[in-house]
C-alpha cells in the first residue's frame, strides 16, 4: 500500500471520506491516559487514516477483516481524508476532543508526531509480542530515539512500475532483474513517443535514496542525509538528466501541496514508467488494467540491484482511553494469520517475515515474486532522519531549479543544507 513509501507513499486529493468499518475483534480492556472513552465509540475503537478512494477504503476494510479473522471479538471503525491532507490534519485531529485511538503512519513520517503518540515497547513486552517476527528495517524506520511508536503492517520496497502495453508497442522487452541504469535509459528513450514520456520523475528524497540504495549506498547515516556523498549528487543528477539531457521525462516543476504529478502521469497513461512503492500498484492496476502493469527492480549501475524498503504501521494516540485494547487490535491486524488473510486481496508486501510465503502464493505472479524477494532479501539499510519531512520540503522546493537550469545540482544540495541549518 500505501513510500509504501517518500517514501513515500500517497493518494489523490479529493473529498473527505468517512467510513464505518465496525468489526468485532475482542480483546481485553485496560484504561489509561485520556478519558475512559477517548478514541472509542462505545466499544468500537476509532482509527484515523488516509482514504483517497475505493482502493484505500478496501485496503483498510481488508486489514480490519484480517484482524477479525485473527481475533473476532473487537470492533474498529475508520475515517480520514486523502493522504495529501492526512499529515497536515493529523496534529489537529490528535488534539481534538474526538481524537481516535489508532492512527497510521508511513515510514519516515512518525518523528514529528511522537508527542501525541504512545511508545509501544512496554505494551509489546506486556503482551509478549515477538517483534523479531516483523521486518527489522520497518521497525527501525517506525522508531524515534530508540522507542517504537508504530507496528508495521506492510514493508514493500520501491520498484519500477511499467506499462506493459507501451513497452510492447515500442518493441522493448520486459526489464530483467539485472537491468542496468543504461538499460533503463534505453527503455525510457524507446517509450518516449506519441506525446508520452518514458518516465515520470518523483519528488523529494525517495527517488534519490532509492537509486543510491540500488548500488548499495545508504542515503543517510546517524548524522542525517549524506549531501556531500558523490553518490547522492549523482542520483539527483541522473533525475535531472532524464529530463534535460535524455528528454525522456517531464521536468519537475513546483507542485501544489498534496499533489503527486508522477503518480498521476503514470496512472493516466502519460508516462511508461514510474518509481514508487508497491502501495501504488492497486491504484495503477485500477487505472491501467491489472494485466497491463508490470514491476521491475530499481536499475543499478552494476546490474545487481539492492532494495530500499518502505511501508506503513499502526500507532496509538496518548489520549486513547483504552491503550491495551488498541494494542491488541494492532496485534491482531498485524498477526501472521491476519496478514496472510490480507494477502488474498491486497498486493502490498506484509511486514511479517512469516507471512511472505502466503503473499508470494496469493499475488499469483512469478514475476512479482522474484522482484520482491530480490528487493526485500537484499536491502540497503538506511536510518530515517528525524527531520525527514523538512528534508523533503526543501528538496521539493529547490530541486526544480536544477531542472529549469537556474541552479546546478551541487548548488541545490547546498541550498537544502543551508535550509536545514547545516
Amino acid at each position: 500500500m500505501s513510500r509504501l513509501k517518500n517514501t513515500r507513499r500517497r493518494g489523490r486529493v479529493g473529498v473527505f471520506v468517512a467510513v464505518a468499518g465496525v468489526l468485532a475483534l475482542g480483546l481485553s480492556a485496560c484504561s489509561g491516559g485520556g478519558g475512559a472513552t477517548s478514541g472509542l465509540d462505545g466499544g468500537t475503537l476509532k482509527m484515523y487514516t488516509w482514504i483517497g478512494g475505493k482502493a484505500d477504503k478496501q485496503q483498510w476494510s481488508d486489514y480490519i477483516a484480517g484482524g477479525k479473522h485473527a481475533d473476532p471479538k473487537m470492533a474498529v471503525s475508520f475515517s480520514g481524508p486523502p493522504i495529501g491532507d492526512y499529515y497536515t490534519k493529523l496534529p489537529t485531529v490528535m488534539k481534538s476532543s474526538s481524537a481516535p485511538c489508532l492512527v497510521t503512519f508511513q515510514n519516515g513520517r512518525v518523528n514529528q508526531y511522537v508527542q501525541g503518540l504512545e511508545p509501544l515497547d512496554d505494551l509489546a513486552k506486556k503482551n509478549k509480542l515477538d517483534l523479531s517476527a516483523y521486518s527489522s528495517a520497518m521497525l527501525e524506520q517506525l522508531s524515534v530515539d530508540g522507542k517504537l511508536y508504530s507496528i508495521p503492517f506492510n514493508a514493500g520496497p520501491t520498484v519500477v512500475l511499467y506499462n506493459k502495453k507501451m513497452f510492447k508497442e515500442a518493441g522493448v522487452a520486459d526489464p530483467s532483474n539485472s537491468w542496468t541504469t543504461d538499460d533503463f535509459i534505453a527503455a525510457a528513450k524507446a517509450t518516449t513517443r506519441n506525446g508520452v514520456y518514458g518516465f515520470a520523475i518523483p519528488q523529494g528524497s525517495n527517488p534519490i535514496s532509492t537509486l543510491m540504495a540500488a548500488d548499495g549506498h545508504p542515503w543517510a547515516d546517524e548524522n542525517g542525509p549524506k549531501f556531500t556523498d558523490p553518490n547522492f549528487r549523482d542520483a539527483l543528477q541522473l533525475l535531472v538528466d532524464l529530463s534535460n539531457k535524455y528528454k525522456v521525462a517531464k521536468p519537475l516543476e513546483a507542485a501544489a501541496g498534496g499533489t503527486f504529478p508522477d503518480i498521476d502521469a503514470f496512472n493516466t497513461g502519460q508516462s511508461a514508467m514510474e518509481m514508487q512503492g508497491l502501495w501504488d500498484l492497486q491504484h495503477a492496476q485500477q487505472s491501467l488494467g491489472k494485466d497491463n502493469v508490470g514491476i521491475a527492480v530499481i536499475p543499478s549501475k552494476s546490474g545487481t540491484s539492492k532494495g530500499f524498503i518502505g511501508g506503513s504501521g499502526f500507532g496509538i494516540t496518548k489520549t486513547c482511553g483504552d491503550k491495551q485494547k488498541a494494542f491488541k487490535a494492532i496485534e491482531a491486524m498485524t498477526s501472521k494469520s491476519g496478514l496472510e488473510f490480507v494477502t488474498k486481496s491486497q498486493a502490498s508486501v506484509p511486514a511479517r517475515i512469516d507471512a511472505l510465503d502466503a503473499w508470494s502464493t496469493n499475488v499469483g505472479s512469478p514475476e512479482f515474486t522474484t522482484v520482491i524477494k530480490q528487493m526485500t532479501g537484499d536491502a540497503t539499510p538506511s536510518p530515517v532522519p528525524s527531520n525527514q519531512a523538512q528534508i523533503d520540503t526543501l528538496l521539493t522546493q529547490y530541486e526544480v531549479n536544477a531542472f529549469s537550469g537556474k541552479s546546478t545540482v551541487t548548488e541545490v544540495l547546498q541550498q537544502v543544507k543551508a535550509g536545514l541549518g547545516q
